[in-house]
């Protein structure tokens, strides 16, 4: 029985390790998103246009989304679908959904010179501050 349960504890401290230490990103990517718990920040504001490869890690305690949004509008200012508490996407070039707490994960999206936005939109966490302003020139 004591055998059982020092297993269990071990077992128990070894995932708990294994969630709290966030997966890393390859070297080559041009952009990392940071997300946490209702902030996004971005290692640059600036890109180049062109296939840009974003390396975003979730460093919160919950599920994000990462949407790229090609707009004029103000990070804070996107249109709201206000019975689903999200923002509207028009404009979206990239998307990805479910990021794990703890998870990094990569994509390519091929950005053209202008303003873009980037959220989760999940529900609620736009309009908690999960948004940030990126320039491709």
């Amino acid at each position: 029985m004591i055998t059982r349960l020092i297993i269990a504890v071990s077992t128990a401290a070894l995932l708990l390790t294994a969630c709290a230490q966030a997966e890393t990103l390859p070297a080559d990517v041009n952009l990392t998103v940071d997300m946490k718990d209702y902030s996004i920040t971005l290692s640059t504001p600036t890109v180049k246009a062109g296939v840009v490869k974003i390396g975003i890690r979730n460093q919160g305690s919950m599920v994000h989304d990462f949407d790229i949004i090609k707009t004029d509008l103000a990070p804070d200012k996107l249109p709201m679908d206000t019975g689903a508490a999200k923002a509207k996407t028009d404009g979206l070039v990239k998307q990805m959904t479910n990021i794990a707490a703890g998870r990094a994960t990569t994509l390519s999206a091929d950005l053209q010179p202008g303003h873009y936005v980037i959220i989760c939109n999940v529900a609620g966490h736009y309009q908690l501050g999960m948004r940030m302003e990126l320039k491709v020139e």
